[in-house]
């Protein structure tokens, strides 16, 4: 939950360069962009792509079980015909989760969140793969148009750190970005971006985050809805 009352947000002590050097028990690289698949040519055209918001550098880490995901979407609901969110095992041989994603009547940032209490939980130490997948209203293909694709592994962190990481929003921010804990960041500052837009601390602290990203352009987008993905795979 979030506190009702805006707190005090410390701008992160960390340096808008390239994300750190990604260790051997990381993650592999994904796609945060469409690649190979389709846009351009049965996508409305838009000035920026679908993008995942996180660090694609080989270290995309939470120390949640049931971890929320950013993204932007460029099209409204009426320029798509689906959009699903899938969460596979590292080896890709089982699907956790498979759901239909909302969207709004206009572009911009959605968050997408793993229910609580899910036997599908994400264990310590194991690499997933998730795709968010859109097929355009022009598409004739039973293939999707428009593709993002990245990994995510959970940490574990003891429970004295996450009780002050709880009480202190400034040394949770701080202690994320030093350890390479980018999807609760980014969840982190986004949530709090969009409940006190105009503490100056907390959007300050936002810009660096998403300059350090490379995602600077993401900080003028707005907050278009939020899916809880419940649809479990077989």
């Amino acid at each position: 939950m979030l506190m009702l009352t805006a707190p005090r947000l410390l701008q992160p002590h960390v340096e808008a360069t390239s994300p750190p050097k990604p260790p051997t028990t990381g993650t592999p690289k994904g796609n945060s962009t469409p690649g190979t698949t389709r846009p351009a040519t049965t996508c409305k055209q838009t000035n920026q792509p679908l993008t995942a918001i996180n660090a694609n550098n080989g270290s995309d880490f939470t120390i949640s079980a049931n971890p929320s995901f950013w993204f932007y979407v460029p099209y409204s609901q009426d320029e798509v015909k689906t959009a699903e969110f899938l969460l596979l095992d590292g080896q890709e041989h089982n699907t956790l989760y498979h759901g239909a994603v909302k969207l709004a009547a206009k572009p911009g940032l959605i968050k997408i969140s793993l229910p609580a209490n899910s036997p599908h939980s994400l264990q310590p130490n194991q690499n997933y793969r998730w795709y968010l997948l859109l097929k355009c209203q022009a598409s004739h293909s039973d293939e999707p148009d428009a593709v993002v694709d990245g990994w995510i592994q959970r940490k574990i962190v003891d429970s004295d750190r996450v009780h002050n990481l709880t009480l202190d929003k400034s040394q949770s921010l701080n202690f994320y970005t030093k350890n390479n804990i980018w999807y609760d960041a980014v969840n982190h500052l986004a949530e709090l971006h969009f409940q006190y837009p105009d503490d100056a601390a907390i959007q300050a602290a936002w810009n660096n985050l998403l300059q350090l990203l490379g995602k600077q352009w993401v900080a003028q987008e707005t907050f278009i809805g939020s899916t809880t993905v419940t649809s479990d795979g077989n």
